[in-house]
């Protein structure tokens, strides 16, 4: 007798597609790549990294793994799917993607996941229906888009669909995004390449025209999270960070955190400008809904001591600080693919 075989229906071993399928919201950041599970939270939360051969002909490792081969020396290169914010590298950003979603489902790939992805507002038609082809050919299901700043509102447990108005500003580390929400639609928005990476540039500048040295990788950021400040401090404080003379020579230099607040005011000038000009565009309607709920700050950047101070100082509207800033974005994408209707609407998405 011929052996048959015949496909038979999951849910008749009492399987449910739809159960196994998961749902994945992913940020990929300038510096940062987060995924967000629904049901399990952020699992992932990696270097937005990825080290290649000498020639870019082959991929090396990716996030962790690619931040220490780098880390060794040697003739690998790095590089990134979003650069400055705002440009993303759509073969990078697949690759990078096949690796994420890879790590959630594992090899076996029957129950395909819905993927939702976070993606900078100035980033074009033609280039999101790229990312979105990207995503899909990373083993996506059903592929979105969701513009940052929503999803960081999201993400923060902001009630963006029933709100009668609310701003939020994501402080990331290659961009700023800004956007006025109501009632689940973006009345205004605004994307600027000033975020984290342009304050320790700032930083090093400045370390550089006092000390004539050159700070090592990484002091600078290093001088921004432990002496900086959008206000005065009440009290001046010293960092010791690794240099390099004129000479080449290493060296170590004692580091003010006045110096380092004074070197980053115009950063947070041009940011606080352009959280001015999205609220100069709100109708007048809506004003006082944005005098009672307020600008909400996400993002890694949101983290810098008396940026909530400085803010309400020049807006005139109470500020807060998200909790878990950095993770926003992660979060709101995932807990978007329960709201589809505000995705949905503008049509970023893909089957």
């Amino acid at each position: 007798m011929p052996v048959m075989s015949a496909r038979i229906s999951p849910r008749l071993w009492g399987i449910d597609r739809l159960a196994l399928s998961k749902k994945i919201g992913i940020d990929l950041g300038t510096s940062r790549m987060m995924v967000y599970v629904k049901g399990e939270g952020v699992v992932v939360d990696e270097p937005a990294l990825m080290a290649i051969d000498e020639r870019g002909d082959r991929v090396l490792a990716v996030g962790n793994a690619a931040a220490d081969l780098l880390l060794r020396g040697g003739k690998a290169r790095a590089v990134r799917s979003v650069g400055d914010g705002n440009v993303v590298d759509y073969e990078v950003a697949g690759t990078m993607l096949q690796y994420l979603i890879g790590r959630i489902v594992g090899r076996q790939r029957i129950f395909r996941p819905d993927v939702m992805l976070s993606i900078p507002p100035a980033v074009g038609g033609v280039q999101r229906r790229a990312v979105l082809e990207a995503t899909m050919q990373a083993g996506a299901k059903t592929a979105y888009l969701i513009d940052k700043p929503l999803a960081a509102a999201i993400g923060a447990r902001l009630p963006v669909a029933t709100t009668d108005g609310l701003l939020v500003a994501n402080l990331g580390a290659g961009s700023t995004e800004v956007a006025a929400i109501a009632n689940g639609e973006v009345l205004a928005m605004e994307s600027i390449v000033t975020g984290g990476r342009a304050l320790d540039e700032a930083i090093a500048t400045r370390v550089q025209a006092e000390h004539r040295v050159r700070v090592q990788p990484g002091e600078a950021e290093r001088l921004k999270l432990e002496l900086g400040s959008a206000v005065k401090r009440q009290s001046e404080e010293t960092l010791e960070v690794s240099a390099v003379d004129a000479s080449g020579r290493m060296t170590t230099i004692t580091i003010h955190s006045s110096s380092v607040q004074a070197a980053i005011e115009e950063g947070l000038a041009v940011i606080v400008a352009c959280v001015q000009r999205v609220l100069a565009e709100v109708p007048a309607a809506r004003h006082s809904s944005l005098q009672r709920n307020g600008l909400i700050l996400t993002g890694g950047g949101a983290r810098l001591p008396g940026l909530a101070e400085l803010f309400a100082a020049r807006i005139s509207l109470p500020v807060r600080v998200a909790a878990q800033p950095e993770a926003c974005i992660a979060l709101g994408t995932g807990m978007a693919l329960d709201n589809l209707a505000v995705v949905r609407r503008g049509q970023h998405y893909i089957t």
